[in-house]
Protein backbone atom coordinates (compact mmCIF):
# COMPACT_ATOMS: atom_id res chain seq x y z
CA UNK A 1 0.00 0.00 0.00
CA UNK A 2 2.93 2.37 0.95
CA UNK A 3 5.03 1.53 -2.41
CA UNK A 4 1.50 2.57 -4.52
CA UNK A 5 1.30 5.58 -2.19
CA UNK A 6 4.65 6.69 -2.69
CA UNK A 7 4.08 5.72 -6.44
CA UNK A 8 1.91 7.96 -6.82
CA UNK A 9 3.59 10.57 -4.95
CA UNK A 10 6.20 10.50 -6.68
CA UNK A 11 4.04 11.07 -10.00
CA UNK A 12 2.13 13.94 -8.89
CA UNK A 13 6.06 15.77 -8.11
CA UNK A 14 7.01 14.66 -11.68
CA UNK A 15 3.88 16.24 -13.70
CA UNK A 16 4.10 19.32 -10.93
CA UNK A 17 7.93 19.50 -11.70
CA UNK A 18 6.91 19.47 -15.29
CA UNK A 19 3.88 21.62 -15.25
CA UNK A 20 6.04 24.29 -13.57
CA UNK A 21 8.83 23.70 -16.13
CA UNK A 22 6.73 24.40 -19.11
CA UNK A 23 5.04 27.69 -17.24
CA UNK A 24 8.13 29.29 -17.34
CA UNK A 25 8.67 28.42 -20.83
CA UNK A 26 5.64 29.33 -21.97
CA UNK A 27 6.44 32.76 -19.43
CA UNK A 28 9.75 33.38 -21.07
CA UNK A 29 8.37 32.90 -24.75
CA UNK A 30 5.71 35.64 -23.47
CA UNK A 31 7.83 38.17 -22.67
CA UNK A 32 10.11 37.73 -25.67
CA UNK A 33 7.15 38.38 -28.06
CA UNK A 34 5.65 41.44 -25.88
CA UNK A 35 9.21 43.07 -26.00
CA UNK A 36 9.27 42.04 -29.85
CA UNK A 37 8.18 44.17 -32.38
CA UNK A 38 6.46 42.27 -35.40
CA UNK A 39 8.63 44.36 -37.60
CA UNK A 40 10.70 47.91 -37.81
CA UNK A 41 10.10 50.38 -35.15
CA UNK A 42 10.92 53.72 -33.83
CA UNK A 43 12.74 54.19 -30.58
CA UNK A 44 12.55 50.95 -29.60
CA UNK A 45 14.62 51.04 -26.83
CA UNK A 46 12.28 54.00 -25.31
CA UNK A 47 9.26 51.95 -25.79
CA UNK A 48 10.91 48.73 -24.41
CA UNK A 49 11.99 50.62 -20.89
CA UNK A 50 8.16 51.77 -21.14
CA UNK A 51 6.95 48.10 -21.30
CA UNK A 52 9.59 47.10 -18.64
CA UNK A 53 8.87 49.70 -15.76
CA UNK A 54 5.36 48.96 -16.40
CA UNK A 55 5.67 46.35 -15.09
CA UNK A 56 2.43 45.06 -16.44
CA UNK A 57 2.85 41.67 -17.99
CA UNK A 58 0.30 42.14 -20.24
CA UNK A 59 1.41 45.03 -22.37
CA UNK A 60 2.96 44.26 -25.58
CA UNK A 61 5.46 46.37 -27.53
CA UNK A 62 3.26 46.30 -30.62
CA UNK A 63 0.82 48.36 -28.62
CA UNK A 64 3.16 51.31 -28.02
CA UNK A 65 4.14 51.51 -31.90
CA UNK A 66 1.91 55.04 -32.39
CA UNK A 67 3.87 56.19 -29.63
CA UNK A 68 6.75 58.96 -30.89
CA UNK A 69 10.21 58.38 -29.51
CA UNK A 70 12.72 61.26 -28.92
CA UNK A 71 14.76 60.57 -31.96
CA UNK A 72 11.44 60.52 -34.25
CA UNK A 73 10.46 63.57 -32.78
CA UNK A 74 13.95 65.63 -33.28
CA UNK A 75 13.61 64.70 -37.08
CA UNK A 76 10.43 65.54 -36.88
CA UNK A 77 10.89 69.29 -34.89
CA UNK A 78 14.02 69.99 -37.18
CA UNK A 79 12.63 69.21 -40.55
CA UNK A 80 9.82 71.66 -39.49
CA UNK A 81 11.38 74.08 -37.85
CA UNK A 82 10.10 76.34 -40.87
CA UNK A 83 7.22 74.91 -41.40
CA UNK A 84 4.20 76.87 -39.79
CA UNK A 85 1.19 75.39 -41.94
CA UNK A 86 1.62 72.22 -40.44
CA UNK A 87 0.90 73.59 -37.08
CA UNK A 88 -2.17 75.73 -38.40
CA UNK A 89 -5.71 74.68 -38.08
CA UNK A 90 -7.07 76.98 -40.94
CA UNK A 91 -9.85 75.57 -42.79
CA UNK A 92 -7.75 75.37 -45.63
CA UNK A 93 -4.85 72.85 -43.72
CA UNK A 94 -7.41 70.87 -41.95
CA UNK A 95 -9.55 69.89 -45.63
CA UNK A 96 -6.18 69.62 -47.50
CA UNK A 97 -4.22 67.13 -44.57
CA UNK A 98 -1.91 70.06 -44.51
CA UNK A 99 -2.39 70.76 -40.66
CA UNK A 100 -0.71 67.61 -38.95
CA UNK A 101 0.79 68.66 -35.32
CA UNK A 102 -0.66 69.50 -32.65
CA UNK A 103 2.61 69.27 -29.85
CA UNK A 104 0.45 70.85 -26.36
CA UNK A 105 -2.65 69.68 -24.90
CA UNK A 106 -4.28 69.10 -22.05
CA UNK A 107 -7.08 66.37 -20.57
CA UNK A 108 -8.77 66.06 -17.67
CA UNK A 109 -5.77 65.09 -15.53
CA UNK A 110 -5.05 68.33 -15.26
CA UNK A 111 -7.39 71.65 -16.42
CA UNK A 112 -8.05 69.85 -19.69
CA UNK A 113 -12.21 69.00 -20.42
CA UNK A 114 -11.72 65.68 -22.89
CA UNK A 115 -10.22 62.44 -21.52
CA UNK A 116 -6.80 60.82 -23.02
CA UNK A 117 -8.53 58.87 -25.03
CA UNK A 118 -10.88 61.71 -26.40
CA UNK A 119 -8.27 63.37 -27.46
CA UNK A 120 -6.53 60.15 -29.39
CA UNK A 121 -9.59 59.66 -30.90
CA UNK A 122 -9.89 62.72 -32.28
CA UNK A 123 -6.32 62.56 -33.77
CA UNK A 124 -7.35 59.67 -35.29
CA UNK A 125 -10.45 60.63 -36.99
CA UNK A 126 -9.20 63.80 -38.06
CA UNK A 127 -6.07 62.12 -39.77
CA UNK A 128 -8.56 59.36 -41.22
CA UNK A 129 -10.89 61.85 -42.93
CA UNK A 130 -8.18 64.71 -44.01
CA UNK A 131 -4.36 62.79 -44.12
CA UNK A 132 -3.67 60.42 -46.64
CA UNK A 133 0.01 59.82 -46.08
CA UNK A 134 1.58 60.27 -42.99
CA UNK A 135 0.11 61.04 -39.37
CA UNK A 136 -1.32 63.23 -37.01
CA UNK A 137 1.15 63.79 -34.49
CA UNK A 138 -0.40 65.10 -30.50
CA UNK A 139 1.24 65.43 -27.35
CA UNK A 140 -0.30 64.91 -24.26
CA UNK A 141 1.16 67.51 -21.97
CA UNK A 142 -1.43 67.89 -18.47
CA UNK A 143 0.15 70.74 -16.17
CA UNK A 144 2.27 69.33 -13.57
CA UNK A 145 1.61 65.81 -13.48
CA UNK A 146 2.61 62.38 -15.74
CA UNK A 147 -0.88 61.45 -14.99
CA UNK A 148 -2.35 61.83 -18.86
CA UNK A 149 1.00 60.68 -20.15
CA UNK A 150 0.51 57.39 -18.29
CA UNK A 151 -2.93 57.28 -19.62
CA UNK A 152 -1.52 57.39 -23.16
CA UNK A 153 0.03 54.15 -22.41
CA UNK A 154 -2.98 52.46 -21.05
CA UNK A 155 -5.26 53.60 -24.13
CA UNK A 156 -2.82 52.19 -26.52
CA UNK A 157 -2.81 48.81 -24.51
CA UNK A 158 -6.69 48.98 -24.21
CA UNK A 159 -7.28 49.44 -27.68
CA UNK A 160 -4.49 47.73 -29.65
CA UNK A 161 -4.22 48.86 -33.43
CA UNK A 162 -7.48 51.67 -32.99
CA UNK A 163 -4.53 54.65 -33.48
CA UNK A 164 -2.50 53.64 -36.62
CA UNK A 165 -3.09 57.44 -38.21
CA UNK A 166 -1.43 59.27 -35.13
CA UNK A 167 1.39 59.81 -33.48
CA UNK A 168 1.46 60.25 -29.82
CA UNK A 169 3.67 61.98 -27.41
CA UNK A 170 3.67 61.14 -23.55
CA UNK A 171 4.59 65.04 -22.04
CA UNK A 172 3.88 67.48 -19.22
CA UNK A 173 3.99 70.87 -19.19
CA UNK A 174 5.94 72.39 -16.03
CA UNK A 175 5.36 75.92 -14.05
CA UNK A 176 8.86 77.48 -13.59
CA UNK A 177 9.66 80.98 -12.68
CA UNK A 178 12.57 82.98 -14.34
CA UNK A 179 14.47 85.64 -12.51
CA UNK A 180 16.57 88.27 -13.50
CA UNK A 181 16.39 91.74 -12.49
CA UNK A 182 18.31 93.10 -15.20
CA UNK A 183 15.89 92.54 -17.97
CA UNK A 184 12.36 92.32 -15.89
CA UNK A 185 11.09 93.84 -12.38
CA UNK A 186 9.67 90.76 -11.37
CA UNK A 187 9.83 87.19 -11.70
CA UNK A 188 7.91 85.80 -14.53
CA UNK A 189 6.21 82.09 -14.75
CA UNK A 190 7.60 80.41 -17.93
CA UNK A 191 6.19 77.28 -18.85
CA UNK A 192 8.28 74.59 -19.80
CA UNK A 193 7.51 71.46 -21.53
CA UNK A 194 8.53 67.95 -21.65
CA UNK A 195 8.12 65.81 -24.36
CA UNK A 196 8.89 61.66 -24.72
CA UNK A 197 8.99 60.85 -20.69
CA UNK A 198 8.88 57.72 -19.60
CA UNK A 199 5.83 58.18 -17.46
CA UNK A 200 6.98 54.92 -14.69
CA UNK A 201 10.16 56.20 -14.35
CA UNK A 202 10.92 56.28 -10.79
CA UNK A 203 11.81 60.35 -10.66
CA UNK A 204 9.33 61.56 -12.75
CA UNK A 205 6.44 59.65 -10.55
CA UNK A 206 8.21 60.66 -7.29
CA UNK A 207 8.33 64.38 -8.24
CA UNK A 208 4.90 64.52 -10.82
CA UNK A 209 2.89 62.29 -9.92
CA UNK A 210 1.61 62.86 -5.95
CA UNK A 211 1.23 67.02 -7.10
CA UNK A 212 -1.94 66.15 -8.88
CA UNK A 213 -3.56 64.14 -6.46
CA UNK A 214 -3.32 67.21 -3.42
CA UNK A 215 -4.28 70.06 -6.20
CA UNK A 216 -6.45 68.65 -9.14
CA UNK A 217 -6.02 71.71 -11.27
CA UNK A 218 -2.12 71.78 -10.02
CA UNK A 219 -2.60 75.73 -9.64
CA UNK A 220 -1.91 76.04 -6.19
CA UNK A 221 1.48 74.35 -6.15
CA UNK A 222 4.57 76.73 -6.19
CA UNK A 223 6.41 77.22 -9.23
CA UNK A 224 9.79 75.91 -9.59
CA UNK A 225 12.82 77.53 -10.56
CA UNK A 226 13.49 77.41 -14.33
CA UNK A 227 17.15 76.51 -14.27
CA UNK A 228 16.50 73.47 -12.22
CA UNK A 229 13.40 72.60 -14.58
CA UNK A 230 15.48 72.92 -17.29
CA UNK A 231 17.83 71.35 -16.39
CA UNK A 232 16.56 68.27 -14.87
CA UNK A 233 14.08 67.52 -17.26
CA UNK A 234 16.05 67.58 -20.12
CA UNK A 235 17.53 64.68 -18.87
CA UNK A 236 14.15 63.03 -19.06
CA UNK A 237 12.96 63.95 -22.85
CA UNK A 238 13.21 66.46 -25.26
CA UNK A 239 12.15 70.02 -22.96
CA UNK A 240 11.50 73.57 -24.76
CA UNK A 241 9.46 76.47 -23.53
CA UNK A 242 5.59 76.67 -24.10
CA UNK A 243 4.01 79.43 -25.50
CA UNK A 244 6.27 82.72 -24.74
CA UNK A 245 4.35 85.66 -26.52
CA UNK A 246 1.60 84.56 -23.80
CA UNK A 247 4.16 86.68 -21.23
CA UNK A 248 2.17 89.90 -22.71
CA UNK A 249 2.94 92.10 -19.05
CA UNK A 250 6.48 92.41 -20.27
CA UNK A 251 6.10 92.98 -23.65
CA UNK A 252 7.50 96.71 -23.59
CA UNK A 253 9.88 96.31 -20.76
CA UNK A 254 13.40 96.32 -22.04
CA UNK A 255 12.26 96.06 -25.50
CA UNK A 256 11.56 92.47 -24.97
CA UNK A 257 14.99 91.83 -23.50
CA UNK A 258 13.91 89.29 -21.30
CA UNK A 259 12.87 86.99 -24.37
CA UNK A 260 16.32 86.79 -25.46
CA UNK A 261 17.94 86.73 -22.07
CA UNK A 262 15.56 83.54 -21.17
CA UNK A 263 16.44 82.24 -24.69
CA UNK A 264 19.73 82.35 -23.87
CA UNK A 265 20.14 81.06 -20.47
CA UNK A 266 17.81 78.08 -21.47
CA UNK A 267 19.44 77.22 -24.71
CA UNK A 268 22.77 76.85 -22.50
CA UNK A 269 20.88 74.60 -19.77
CA UNK A 270 19.21 72.64 -22.67
CA UNK A 271 20.83 69.28 -22.76
CA UNK A 272 18.63 68.29 -25.68
CA UNK A 273 17.46 69.74 -29.42
CA UNK A 274 15.68 73.12 -28.14
CA UNK A 275 12.53 74.14 -29.04
CA UNK A 276 10.02 77.30 -28.39
CA UNK A 277 6.49 77.41 -29.21
CA UNK A 278 6.88 80.41 -32.15
CA UNK A 279 3.89 79.30 -33.87
CA UNK A 280 1.09 79.22 -30.55
CA UNK A 281 -1.96 79.35 -32.68
CA UNK A 282 -4.23 80.19 -29.40
CA UNK A 283 -2.21 83.54 -29.81
CA UNK A 284 -5.04 85.03 -31.59
CA UNK A 285 -7.57 83.20 -29.70
CA UNK A 286 -10.37 85.76 -28.07
CA UNK A 287 -11.01 82.99 -25.53
CA UNK A 288 -7.65 83.45 -24.65
CA UNK A 289 -7.65 87.32 -25.12
CA UNK A 290 -4.82 88.13 -27.30
CA UNK A 291 -6.17 90.65 -30.19
CA UNK A 292 -3.15 93.39 -28.77
CA UNK A 293 -2.55 95.09 -32.25
CA UNK A 294 0.01 95.15 -34.20
CA UNK A 295 2.44 95.69 -30.89
CA UNK A 296 1.85 92.00 -30.62
CA UNK A 297 2.70 91.18 -33.88
CA UNK A 298 6.36 92.69 -33.54
CA UNK A 299 6.60 90.65 -30.37
CA UNK A 300 5.83 87.53 -31.70
CA UNK A 301 7.87 88.30 -34.60
CA UNK A 302 10.67 88.96 -32.46
CA UNK A 303 10.05 85.49 -30.64
CA UNK A 304 11.12 83.77 -34.09
CA UNK A 305 13.62 86.00 -35.46
CA UNK A 306 15.84 85.41 -31.74
CA UNK A 307 14.88 81.47 -31.59
CA UNK A 308 16.55 81.53 -35.03
CA UNK A 309 19.32 83.60 -34.82
CA UNK A 310 20.09 81.24 -31.54
CA UNK A 311 19.35 77.90 -33.24
CA UNK A 312 16.43 77.16 -31.27
CA UNK A 313 14.04 75.12 -33.28
CA UNK A 314 10.37 76.75 -33.47
CA UNK A 315 7.17 74.15 -33.02
CA UNK A 316 3.80 74.83 -32.43
CA UNK A 317 0.34 73.56 -30.87
CA UNK A 318 -3.34 75.11 -30.08
CA UNK A 319 -2.51 74.64 -25.93
CA UNK A 320 -6.28 72.92 -26.53
CA UNK A 321 -8.05 72.53 -22.97
CA UNK A 322 -11.66 72.13 -24.75
CA UNK A 323 -13.40 69.46 -26.67
CA UNK A 324 -11.49 70.69 -29.84
CA UNK A 325 -8.21 69.46 -31.94
CA UNK A 326 -7.91 72.60 -34.32
CA UNK A 327 -8.44 75.47 -31.08
CA UNK A 328 -7.63 76.28 -27.51
CA UNK A 329 -11.36 76.29 -26.35
CA UNK A 330 -14.51 75.29 -27.82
Amino acid sequence: MKKIENTDNMKYKLYLKYFIIIALIAFFLWNVYRFTPHSPMEDLEYKQKILMDSKNITYTIEALRPIMGANELRNFIQENDENIDIYSPSENNITNGIYRANLHMHTDNSDGEPTVKMRMDMAQEYASNFIKDGYMVIAITDHNTILGAKKVIEVLEKNKGNYSKIKVIPGIEVFTEFHNSKTVSVPVQIHVLTWCINPYDKFLKQEFYKENLRDKWNRKLPDRNFDWVITTMSKYGITGIAHPARYTSFMKEKKYQYIKEMFARYKKLVGNTPFVEGYYQSYQSTSTGRHLGEEYEKYIEYINKTAKKLEINRTGSTDAHGYSLYKYKD
